[in-house]
């Protein structure tokens, strides 16, 4: 019982999906207890409610169903095997109040139940993205220096940016479905220049960290130089310039591509192209 109340003490600064990272809250000193969630009485799962999520919430093997479940996991297992992260241990909070996901400096993420029916309901491709982009966190706290710009919105868009490779080198070489993937995650963004950035900022984010992955395979360190040498410069700042320094790096041929498509990555970001626009761009 005591196990009981040290995790659900843990988990009462929870924040929603907005606020997916730990490290804007007071989590990232924490580490997640020895004994899984699994062990925590779940066989009275009223009385292991998950702080944060809900009052009614609790752990739970599975969400919405063992099939979509096991989607979600092994499209979290595959980022973390392409970003180099290893095992990073999955849980799952079940019942109301569970429209969160959420990834802890500790080195493990917790999938609301509410959150992943709503994900399902845009198609796998969204479930792979938003896996993706938690497990981008988990990159950003085991790598000093990463994210390396500190603008308020860069932490959320540089995870937006690897879920969009994320997506392009391990789930689809389709633009459209990627992008359909992508309409749920952008649902929940902010206002320009906030935490997570604008729909559009993220749209573009999404999109460039696909474009990346199209001609090239770099470290998360070298994919964080090259996404916010080409983001900061060409498409928030929107310098339209007809000739662009190549960043160390980046082929010749892989510089060529992204430069073609910085006047596109701008008109996202600035909301120039629609939703409808952005799904059917070449």
């Amino acid at each position: 019982m005591k196990n009981l109340t040290k995790f659900l003490m843990l988990l009462t600064i929870l924040a929603v999906f907005q606020n997916c990272t730990s490290d804007e809250n007071q989590e990232s000193s924490l580490d997640f207890p020895q004994d899984s969630p699994s062990n925590l009485n779940m066989h009275d799962a009223d009385h292991a409610t998950v702080q944060g999520f809900g009052p009614n919430s609790y752990w739970a093997s599975y969400i919405v169903s063992q099939s979509v479940t096991n989607f979600l996991k092994g499209q979290h297992d595959n980022a973390a095997s392409l970003f180099g992260m290893g095992n990073v241990p999955l849980y799952y909070a079940a019942g109301p109040g569970t429209f969160n996901a959420l990834s802890f400096s500790g080195g493990y993420v917790v999938w609301g139940e509410e959150l992943l029916q709503n994900a399902n309901g845009y198609g796998n491709t969204a479930i792979a993205y938003v896996a993706a982009h938690e497990i981008a966190h988990q990159v950003q706290f085991r790598t000093s220096g990463i994210p390396s710009r500190n603008h308020v919105s860069a932490t959320e868009l540089e995870a937006d940016g690897f879920g969009g490779y994320y997506i392009r080198k391990r789930y689809t070489s389709n633009w459209t479905t990627a992008a359909q993937g992508y309409n749920f995650a952008q649902t929940l963004a902010g206002p320009v220049n906030s935490s997570h950035g604008s729909a559009a900022q993220r749209r573009s984010a999404y999109r460039l960290g696909y474009l990346i992955a199209e001609n090239g395979n770099y470290s998360n360190r070298n994919f964080d130089n090259v996404f916010f040498y080409y983001y900061d410069q060409y498409v928030l700042g929107g310098q339209l310039r007809s000739e662009i320094q190549k960043p160390e790096g980046v082929s010749f041929e892989a510089h060529q591509y992204i430069s073609s498509f910085r006047e596109e990555l701008s008109k996202i970001a600035s909301g120039e192209i629609s939703e409808e626009e952005y799904v059917n761009l070449n």
